[in-house]
């Protein structure tokens, strides 16, 4: 054994008895580096549990303060009530915004598999969405352009298929981080409720950082702060102007004595429209979405300056959620302002951006 392994043996007995004899006496050993963030973890879980919680903290540090539960046609609000109560949730709730006009709802239909099948080739996203099994059943959401074309739902009477119309209402948590874990427990009501057959589908809230807004052609960004500054949006807010991260949409405004003949005219050789976007409907005139390839087709501008049109160009803008108290609100009051936006002439549409 050369002098420098001999060191080392040397080195490592010593070492060795150093720490026997520490452990021995119970001397504190300082291990500072390695326990500081257990200790640190420890005593923070601790305070917490201890520490009140300030309801109104609570709510805007929780990640769901609700769900949206849709419900089969013609479900009433007591039975709604009901149907919660014998689900035997252990959380306190309450069921807020019964079939509210500012809350989704959708056309759909139920059928069995063999009837499934009969229809099959009317399954475009266009017309039919895709079918999501429900029991022994598939149900189908009817899209809104769908519903607009009156030829579809003629051909889903045609099959004996009814189209129906489902109830949604906000089920509101008051617990929210004080007395459960919603990590673990929200989940669990997710599965429990989506279990009942009169409930269609459960969806949870979330936070949302921006609202798209889509503004007719010309209009300024003066004209945009001023409309809205008449809505209350609930938190202070910024506005991103003519924002170019959307594709251009291009649409058309008709009358409503006309829109008729219009729709048939813009599906008469080639389809013009954009089938993605339903008609938009504002007081007594159509907002009709048309692609950018028409806007340079000869026959579409020669179609529209027979029928007196004009193709006009959306603008979009990006409302920022975010100030310095919260970063977000949630999807439930984002719903609220988006029904009241929605009213106003100038705008089309509005939507949301950013959940978390």
């Amino acid at each position: 054994m050369n002098k420098v392994n001999k060191g080392i043996v040397v080195f490592v007995i010593v070492l060795v008895l150093v720490l026997l004899w520490l452990f021995i006496t119970g001397m504190p050993v300082n291990t500072n580096m390695q326990v500081d963030a257990r200790t640190q973890a420890n005593t923070s879980m601790k305070s917490d549990m201890e520490t009140p919680v300030d309801s109104k903290a609570s709510v805007q540090e929780a990640r769901v303060s609700g769900l949206f539960v849709e419900f089969e046609e013609g479900t009433t609000e007591q039975e709604v009530k009901t149907t919660l109560e014998n689900t035997n949730l252990h959380v306190n709730y309450s069921v807020e915004n019964y079939n509210s006009d500012f809350l989704p709802s959708r056309y759909y239909i139920t059928l069995d598999k063999n009837k499934l099948t009969d229809i099959e080739d009317l399954i475009d996203e266009i017309n039919l969405t895709i079918p999501i099994k429900k029991g022994n059943n598939y149900t189908l959401t009817v899209t809104e352009r769908a519903i607009q074309d009156k030829t579809f739902p003629g051909l889903l009477e045609k099959n004996n298929i009814q189209v129906k119309k489902s109830v949604y209402c906000f089920m509101h948590f008051k617990d929210a981080y004080t007395d459960w874990n919603p990590e673990e427990d929200i989940p669990k009501i997710e599965y429990k409720l989506k279990m009942n057959e009169n409930i269609l589908t459960v969806d949870q809230d979330n936070r949302i950082t921006d609202l798209f807004v889509e503004f007719e052609d010309g209009t300024t960004e003066s004209e945009v702060k001023a409309i809205l500054e008449n809505y209350n949006m609930t938190m202070n807010y910024s506005i991103d102007y003519n924002v170019d991260y959307f594709e251009d949409k291009y649409y058309i405004s008709v009358d409503e004595d006309k829109i008729v003949d219009i729709r048939n005219e813009l599906k008469r050789e080639i389809d013009w429209t954009a089938p993605i976007f339903p008609d938009i409907k504002k007081e007594d005139h159509y907002i009709i979405t048309v692609t950018e390839q028409a806007t340079q087709d000869k026959n579409f501008l020669a179609m529209l300056e027979k029928n007196g049109l004009q193709v006009k160009k959306s603008v979009y803008c990006d409302i920022l959620l975010r100030d310095e108290a919260k970063n977000a609100i949630w999807e439930i009051d984002a719903l609220r302002i988006i029904n009241e936006l929605e009213r106003n002439e100038k705008i089309l549409t509005v939507s949301t951006g950013g959940s978390t």
